[in-house]
């Protein structure tokens, strides 16, 4: 723990009378005196709390490569899917973003920031994580990238089914349509299959 305030302290223990400071009173007021003059207080070594931010390492880096390809204003052809991690207009509104009106750019025309669109990223991303793990499902770059796919709700009822069960089925007929040629007639083990590859994760 660095404490800026001990060296003040024992200088004024040294020359002090004995015992001075084994009246907590006298503790107290120096330190509101050290306040009083913005001396900081000793700054206390919190071991990080993995809870606080279940995203593992690195996963922006994949989900990036995975829906742009790095790159940061690129378009879906079909969608309004924009950027570093494809968000459609109302996600990202949703994280607080702003849009333009040229529905033929991406953001609509405006163009913001590579750290703007990690850090709404990374927003929208943890509260699927804390979805996820509110249903008992282990938080990986697989399970994310399953709730970024689907939405949270969707992700946690097929990564909780049997392998057997058909993804499809399971995912709706919009989802189905949007992606064909991962969900038509899959079942829940070849989408987990799907997602290892993409992601190297196992969900």
């Amino acid at each position: 723990m660095n404490d800026p305030r001990k060296p003040i302290f024992d200088a004024v223990r040294a020359a002090a009378r004995p015992g001075l400071f084994n009246d907590p009173g006298n503790v107290l007021a120096l330190d509101n005196l050290l306040d009083a003059f913005d001396v900081k207080r000793p700054e206390k070594n919190v071991a990080p709390d993995p809870a606080a931010d279940p995203i593992p390492a690195g996963y922006f880096d994949i989900l990036a490569k995975i829906e742009s390809g790095n790159r940061p204003f690129i378009k879906a052809s079909t969608s309004t899917a924009s950027g570093l991690y494809q968000f459609i207009r109302s996600t990202w509104l949703g994280e607080g973003g702003a849009w333009g009106g040229n529905a033929a750019l991406a953001f609509g025309g405006l163009r913001p920031p590579v750290e703007e669109q990690t850090a709404r990223a990374r927003s929208f991303t943890l509260k699927n994580a804390r979805y996820l793990q509110a249903q008992g499902i282990p938080i990986n770059a697989a399970t994310l990238y399953a709730a970024h796919f689907f939405g949270a709700g969707t992700a946690a009822k097929v990564l909780k089914a049997a392998d057997r069960d058909r993804a499809d089925l399971l995912a709706g007929t919009q989802a189905t349509a949007a992606n064909p040629s991962i969900l038509r007639g899959k079942s829940v083990a070849e989408f987990k299959a799907w997602l290892q590859r993409k992601t190297g994760a196992s969900a």
